[in-house]
């Protein structure tokens, strides 16, 4: 393990840990995983399928459940997770251990770019990683980038699918209310389209594991202006329900 002077940036490569996640003797999950932050649209395709859980992701606040069902012949389970990039690494962690190994997860993001209309698919290919989680997954560095395998796979059924996406860079953030004006215009500077608060650690946790991964985001509020527009993000029910189902869809590529 290295020394630098702040505890952030004191990777250590060993991968054993004092604690890990419950490994049952039998997987309980399909392969194929979709992660999706829209509660509201995973629970209208419940009540259609009408699905029982198979399992549940604990915490001290909430139990999320996890579900199966078929998707082109193929099984898949799907699974809300929890919020940031600390609850990103742990919801990658525990579906991991419960027999998930090829994920794609979909959620919104603030636009950093103007012009960039409300509704538009993005496919991450990195993300600046503003954030800490990440850094106990891989040595320092200013991005964690989209595992490889995961993006070819990505791009690939994207492409079969005939869906259009937008690629780009992403900036991942701990803090909500700390995107300032000269940080905002930084991140745009460098390239990210959007913000968000998990991709970092997604992506670096996933590297990690040798696991497929990769996300798709929706333009959600516009950051570019003077002012913050809300632009109703969280109320795009279409947008949100299209985007769970090409996930769904998409992790059939994997």
């Amino acid at each position: 393990m290295n020394h630098p002077p702040f505890p952030i940036l004191e990777f250590d490569p060993d991968r054993r840990a004092k604690l890990t996640p419950e490994h049952p003797d039998t997987p309980l999950l399909p392969q194929r995983c979709v992660i999706t932050f829209f509660r509201e649209a995973l629970e209208e395709l419940v009540r259609e399928q009408k699905l029982d859980p198979i399992a549940y992701l604990h915490s001290e606040i909430a139990d999320l459940p996890i579900y199966r069902l078929k998707r082109d012949g193929e099984p898949v389970c799907v699974a809300l997770p929890f919020a940031t990039s600390p609850g990103a690494v742990c919801t990658l962690e525990e579906l991991h251990a419960l027999g998930a190994e090829k994920f794609v997860v979909c959620g919104g993001a603030g636009c950093l770019t103007p012009g960039l209309e409300l509704g538009r698919i993005i496919l991450p290919v990195s993300a600046v990683r503003d954030e800490g989680a990440s850094y106990h997954y891989l040595e320092p560095g200013r991005e964690a980038a989209c595992p490889a395998e995961g993006l070819a796979a990505a791009r690939r059924g994207l492409a079969s699918l005939g869906i259009p996406v937008l690629e780009g860079k992403t900036w991942t953030t701990d803090a909500l209310y700390r995107e300032t004006e000269e940080k905002i215009a930084r991140r745009a500077a460098e390239g990210c389209l959007t913000v968000e608060m998990e991709c970092a650690g997604f992506f670096a946790a996933a590297q990690f594991h040798g696991l497929p991964l990769a996300q798709l985001l929706y333009a959600g509020d516009d950051l570019s202006a003077d002012t913050w527009d809300s632009r109703g993000w969280d109320r795009q029910h279409t947008v949100r329900r299209n985007l769970l189902e090409t996930a769904l869809d998409l992790v059939t590529y994997f």
